[in-house]
């Protein structure tokens, strides 16, 4: 069942099949904005054992709150959790803040779904 969450100024979209979750995220995730991304991560923990990929091409604006997000849900889904199509804003956060070997990034969902890790 798709689950939409939104904010005003983000859109969070959940997609459930078989044991894998994809959180799509749209619009400006930050301090204000992010609630909605952290208790859909932690949703998905509960959900199977498999991938759960947060599809990031959405994203128009994102500072450090949105890192400090996926890392707190990564120390617990450890590779579980990867990144599908970071946006420009969100892919230079990350490689300004050096977390390119940190997350399993990929150029988008079906990648996530079928494929290793490719760091940035």
């Amino acid at each position: 069942m798709d689950t939409p969450i939104t904010d005003q100024r983000m859109f969070l979209v959940t997609y459930h099949s078989a044991d894998t979750v994809v959180l799509a995220v749209h619009g400006e995730v930050d301090l204000d904005s992010a609630q909605p991304l952290r208790l859909a991560l932690d949703e998905a923990a509960r959900y199977g054992a498999g991938p759960i990929v947060v599809d990031l091409s959405g994203v128009l604006f994102a500072d450090t709150t949105i890192v400090n997000t996926l890392l707190r849900a990564r120390s617990g889904l450890g590779e579980r959790l990867r990144l599908a199509a970071p946006s420009w804003p969100v892919l230079r956060l990350l490689r300004i803040l050096g977390m390119g070997s940190v997350f399993a990034i990929h150029t988008g969902r079906a990648a996530a779904l079928r494929d290793g890790p490719v760091h940035v």
